[in-house]
């Protein structure tokens, strides 16, 4: 089955691009662009229907899953027809309990991945018969499933012995050292403030990359990523606060606004400081664009701010393995090194289940009057 490419640069407005002043432009979208990739042009709906009623139905079943989610489902489908092809067999559906096994053991033992990517896979072959309107395979049956744990267990067991590399999370002491290297970073002023800015509301807000940032920086989607106008700032009697306007936050179901407010800390690493000298070094920018454009016009993504984080702390920090995602760990690591409750950590990263647990890489303590103790310990968050 062969399917459609998505057109990463006209994919997201349906027109092409335009350069004006050096800066990325894109027409209004009604954001689609977060789910449409063309595939669900070839789930199996009978051709007996209607063609309108067809094309309504694949345009529904378009939104059923997050673009990303159905593009790593076709990578699992083309692994699979690779691994196969290797083992000298066709592909043929429904595939069966024993295909299965030498698959995993195949990704496993002979790629080295892990089980969450192993899952991944074989959720993605789900989908494939799904598409093809099969009735849903049992492809996790209790043998299957009791390798994938086992799986499971083998990797933590490298982390442990520290054989595989760890995500480390932010601390505060790695904040004052990133300002720092972002100060003599040899670099425009303005790339210095926005690269400062945006890890400062990484880390204080706990914001997932995405949330700030583009995916892409040749194209952007107005309706899904945060332009200049979702940004402000607002007093409160906590003093200062920005406020963010997330248009499509991965954890509203319904996929409404939430406004995140990140409060001011008084500390030299305080988000509403970095957010105010930002502001004014970029003075005059168009409120329709990404809020974070570097000054060659280019919107900020994650891979150009993590090369930049990289060559800021690889002298201090050789295999550090920090990243845009390291702040939301360090967020949460530190509220639970500090003692705050679950229910506390969850609602400042707005996570709707525990899998914010992922994220805690420091030791828990006992749990104490946080709010003090905070201001004791360089408090960042109020």
């Amino acid at each position: 089955m062969t399917l459609l490419h998505y057109d990463t640069i006209n994919g997201f407005t349906g027109k092409k691009l335009a350069r004006k002043g050096g800066r990325c432009t894109a027409s209004p979208a009604v954001g689609s662009a977060k789910y449409t990739t063309g595939l669900a042009k070839h789930i199996a709906f009978s051709r007996d229907l209607p063609a309108q009623v067809v094309a309504d139905l694949e345009h529904a079943a378009s939104h059923s899953m997050a673009k990303r989610t159905w593009l790593s489902y076709k990578t699992a489908e083309r692994t699979l027809a690779k691994y196969l092809k290797e083992m000298k067999q066709p592909l043929e559906l429904p595939t069966s309990e024993s295909t299965m096994l030498g698959f995993i053991h195949w990704l496993a033992y002979k790629k080295g991945l892990k089980a969450g990517t192993i899952s991944g896979y074989i959720s993605g072959i789900r989908n494939l018969h799904i598409m093809k309107g099969m009735e849903e395979p049992k492809l996790r049956s209790n043998l299957l499933k009791m390798v994938l744990e086992g799986r499971k267990n083998i990797d933590a067991l490298s982390r442990f012995s520290g054989s595989k590399q760890e995500r480390q999370p932010v601390t505060l002491d790695i904040m004052h050292l990133l300002k720092a290297k972002l100060s003599c970073w040899e670099a425009k002023v303005v790339d210095k403030l926005t690269a400062w800015a945006i890890c400062s509301l990484l880390f204080h807000g706990a914001c997932r990359g995405g949330e700030l940032i583009c995916r892409s920086e040749n194209a952007f989607d107005p309706a899904v990523e945060l332009m200049r106008r979702d940004l402000s700032f607002k007093d409160g009697d906590a003093g200062r606060q920005v406020q963010l306007k997330l248009k499509m936050p991965k954890e509203a179901r319904d996929r409404r606004a939430v406004i995140v407010d990140i409060f001011e800390s008084g500390s030299v690493i305080c988000p509403a400081r970095a957010v105010e000298k930002w502001l004014k070094a970029t003075t005059g920018a168009s409120l329709d664009e990404p809020a974070f454009v570097w000054s060659s016009g280019k919107p900020v993504t994650a891979k150009s701010l993590n090369k930049v984080i990289k060559d800021m702390l690889d002298d201090d920090l050789p295999q550090h393995g920090i990243s845009v995602h390291s702040f939301r760990t360090g967020a949460a690591s530190m509220m639970a090194e500090l003692g705050y409750a679950d229910e506390d950590i969850k609602a400042i990263g707005r996570w709707s289940s525990r899998a914010f647990e992922n994220y805690i890489k420091l030791a828990r303590t006992k749990r104490i009057q946080t709010l003090s103790n905070m201001n004791d310990n360089k408090s960042w968050f109020v």
